[in-house]
This record gives structure tokens, C-alpha cells and sequence, in this order.
């Protein structure tokens, strides 16, 4: 199965939050979706699962749209901390609402779950620490048995036990091939090891679709020294400064050749020591300005 995400513009009341975004999705991988604060990514999701009517575009599952088709909207799942109706329920109740919604609702495994984090099902979900609110969360997602699920800060605040709890879910019902995840996330550590692809959401659309292992094959991330204030050619004309400490440059190369490898080394610098290419990395070249042309500020 397949979302297509064509044109999606959405302003709430006179801010535009998202201006015609375009991006596809497909059954079995984890799309992470990664922006600064107020790019939008609630809003995104909360649009796709036509909580909120978009001004422009369209939602497409396999050609059908989901606006025309409400039909259709069982196959995608969107939790939304944010503006949750079950908060005074049982836990048991919540699954009988969403048992509704969900023809293929899991109430087995829902209990399953639950019971193996020793949760009560007849503890209120308000009554719930946030670690355990987040992983009900979780659970409630995966029982819907949707084919595509959305998940917004996920890992937001949590304490390590519960983000490997939440992780182990994901990746479990990912690998599995038939489920798809979207997760926005500011825990660009947690997404650089789990996401198949990450999109930024930049000014309102998506800016960029990365592949993290192509990336990886073709650009680097260098540290480097030189010995004067004077910035090389082959760092302008090539490269992105993404750090600065003092004469200390961090520097990656999208495109790194062996022939820029050569024009680096014709400068001789004081010191060139390969990095490991991160998640951060990328973020910070989309959305940090760089100075390319200046080594240290005095």
C-alpha cells in the first residue's frame, strides 16, 4: 500500500503552517519526520487523519482519496496527545471505543501488552505516570491493526526503560513488512538508528527526503584545521560548515570524490580526521546558516 501526500496546504487562522506538501509513503518502512520547533509536523499529521480539513490537496491510499472515501481512514491511526477524548476512561474502555473504530482491532494483543507492562485495565489512562500514558499510546496504535501509523514525539521526556519498551514495539511490527510508521521526533539519536528515510519539514513543506545509508555513501563529514584564516577553495566550492570551536571546523562534503579528496590534501591542513556522518549532522546542515566564508570570527 502506498500514501500520497499531493499539494497538502493547510493555514490556521492566518498563519500558513503548511504550504503544498508533497510525499510518499509506502507499507513497511519508518519515515521519520524531523523539524524545528513549530515547522508544522502536528499539524501535518494531524491533517492527514483529516482532524483538520486541508485548504489544498490531497490524501491519496493506493489512487483513493481518503477526504472522498471516509471509508478508508481505518487504515491509518493517529493518537493525538495532544487533544485525547479518553483521558477520564478505563483502559478496557478505550479499547472498547477503538475496538469500534477499528474493525481490526487486536483486543487480545491490546491486553496483552498492557498486562505485560503490569498496567491495570481498569486504571484511568489520566491516572497513568507519562512513561506508561506513552506506551498505552503506543499499544492502542498497534492493536488498531492499521496499516500506516502515525506517531507524534513518541520518545518526548521519557526515561530510557520506557523509550527501549516503545522501540522494541516499533521495530518488532516493523519488520514484520505490512506496517508503516511515520514518527516525529526531536530525538534525532533515536531516529538516526530506526528510520528508513527521514523528511524535513522546513517554511511549510517538505524540503528534503533523505535515504540515511545513501547519504552515507557518498557524503563525509570532516574535521578540520588550517593554518591560516583563509578558507581553502575546496571547502567553499565543496563543502558545509556545519560547526565552528575557535580555528575547529566541522565540514561535510555531500559530494566527496576522490578528487576532492586530492584538493584537500593539497592544503595541508593542520588536521583532517574523518567523522561519523549522523542524523544531526543533517539537520543541522538544513537548517543552520552557514559562514563559508570565514574560518574563526577574530
Amino acid at each position: 500500500m502506498e500514501i500520497k501526500i499531493d499539494g497538502l496546504t493547510e493555514k490556521i487562522g492566518h498563519k500558513q503552517v503548511l504550504q503544498n506538501v508533497n510525499l510518499t509513503w509506502h507499507t513497511g518502512e519508518i519515515l521519520g519526520l524531523v523539524g524545528r520547533n513549530g515547522a508544522g509536523k502536528t499539524t501535518l499529521m494531524r491533517t492527514l487523519t483529516a482532524a483538520y480539513q486541508p485548504d489544498a490537496g490531497t490524501v491519496l491510499l493506493d489512487g483513493h482519496n481518503l477526504a472522498k472515501e471516509p471509508k478508508l481512514r481505518p487504515h491509518m491511526v493517529f493518537l493525538d496527545d495532544g487533544n485525547l477524548f479518553f483521558g477520564a476512561s478505563r483502559l478496557s474502555k478505550v479499547a472498547d471505543f477503538y475496538a469500534t473504530a477499528y474493525p481490526q482491532f487486536a483486543r487480545e494483543r491490546f491486553e496483552q501488552l498492557i498486562n505485560k507492562n503490569k498496567l491495570d485495565l481498569n486504571a484511568t489512562f489520566n491516572s497513568l505516570s507519562k512513561g506508561n500514558r506513552a506506551y498505552v499510546l503506543v499499544v492502542l496504535a498497534l492493536a488498531t491493526n492499521a496499516e500506516f501509523i502515525l506517531l507524534d514525539e513518541p520518545f518526548d521526556g521519557l526515561d530510557v526503560i520506557v523509550r527501549e519498551q516503545i522501540l522494541d514495539l516499533v521495530i518488532d511490527t516493523a519488520s514484520r513488512g505490512d506496517r508503516t510508521f511515520m514518527i516525529a521526533s526531536h530525538n534525532l539519536a533515536e531516529l538516526d538508528g530506526l528510520a528508513d528515510r527521514v523528511a524535513f519539514l522546513k517554511h511549510g513543506t517538505i524540503s528534503q527526503v533523505y535515504t540515511l545509508e545513501d547519504v552515507r555513501s557518498t557524503a563525509v563529514k570532516m574535521q578540520l584545521v588550517f593554518k591560516h584564516n583563509e578558507l581553502p577553495d575546496v571547502v567553499k566550492q565543496h563543502g558545509r560548515i556545519i560547526s565552528r570551536r575557535g580555528r575547529v571546523l566541522e565540514v561535510i562534503f555531500p559530494e566527496y570524490t576522490a578528487e576532492i579528496s586530492a584538493a584537500l590534501a593539497a592544503t595541508k591542513p593542520v588536521m583532517a580526521e574523518e567523522l561519523p556522518l549522523q542524523l544531526t549532522d543533517l539537520f543541522k546542515l538544513e537548517y543552520r546558516k552557514t559562514r563559508e566564508g570565514e574560518i574563526a570570527d577574530a
